[in-house]
């Protein structure tokens, strides 16, 4: 059953087109640093994760640095644009916009100085291992990322799936003021749209695009978000006005 509408409250619509394009500009920054380290062409003579990763070994100590940045600073800025979207469904359900925001600030925490840099770290780590034992560089990146990135993965995540259900729950079931169908503006599917990408082969640009799906997948749902608000207010209009 649809949940009763329990707020009634102005939306400042210029600040939320505000805080999407923040955050729209955000996960561009971010995604500049996610292609930063992704461009490369793979060795395809090595095969499973060793092939996967051969392109890292290549990326110079500069752009290391700088992806890293990058992410730091592009992953959180990019939720900003997600607390306009809380904005908007927290008058149409209490419960989910609850379960949107909790999920929201586990991203918020975890996004940049979490994942995006022990991602980079790991990289630099067996980068540099590689020079100086190449038979188990890969076995002790392995053992790097599990002790020091999967700790933080694990929660990152679980934040990220919990903020995705009940950005799609909302939207799908009405609890927003965006038509049901803009359910297609989530991280899911533009992250699936992406991905596609990767039959196109092994190529630089097509490698890097693929580190940055995910962040691809962000920008779709901001961009597409966005560019509905308006009818959105129009949507709002219709039932407090």
């Amino acid at each position: 059953m649809k949940e009763k509408i329990a707020l009634k409250k102005d939306i400042d619509w210029n600040k939320i087109s505000l805080l999407m394009k923040i955050g729209l500009l955000g996960a561009l920054i971010n995604l500049a640093g996610d292609m930063i380290i992704g461009w490369g062409i793979r060795n395809e003579y090595l095969i499973g994760i060793e092939g996967f990763i051969s392109h890292y070994l290549k990326v110079s100590d500069i752009r290391l640095f700088w992806s890293a940045i990058l992410g730091l600073i592009g992953a959180p800025v990019s939720t900003i644009a997600h607390f306009g979207v809380y904005q908007l469904i927290k008058p149409f359900s209490q419960k989910y916009s609850k379960l949107y925001r909790n999920g929201l600030f586990g991203c918020l925490i975890l996004g940049g100085p979490g994942v995006h840099m022990s991602s980079v770290a790991t990289a630099f780590f067996y980068k540099y291992m590689t020079v100086v034992s190449p038979n188990t560089a890969l076995a002790a990146s392995i053992k790097f990322a599990c002790y020091f990135s999967l700790p933080l993965y694990i929660p990152f995540f679980a934040f990220l799936i919990t903020e995705t259900y009940a950005h799609l729950k909302v939207i799908s079931t009405g609890l927003s003021p965006y038509p049901r169908w803009c359910w297609i503006f989530s991280l899911p599917v533009g992250t699936l749209i992406f991905s596609f990408i990767k039959l196109l082969g092994n190529h630089a640009i097509v490698n890097a695009i693929m580190v940055g799906s995910l962040t691809l997948g962000n920008i779709w749902t901001i961009a597409g978000l966005l560019m509905m608000l308006k009818k959105a207010e129009e949507n709002w209009q219709k039932v407090f006005v």
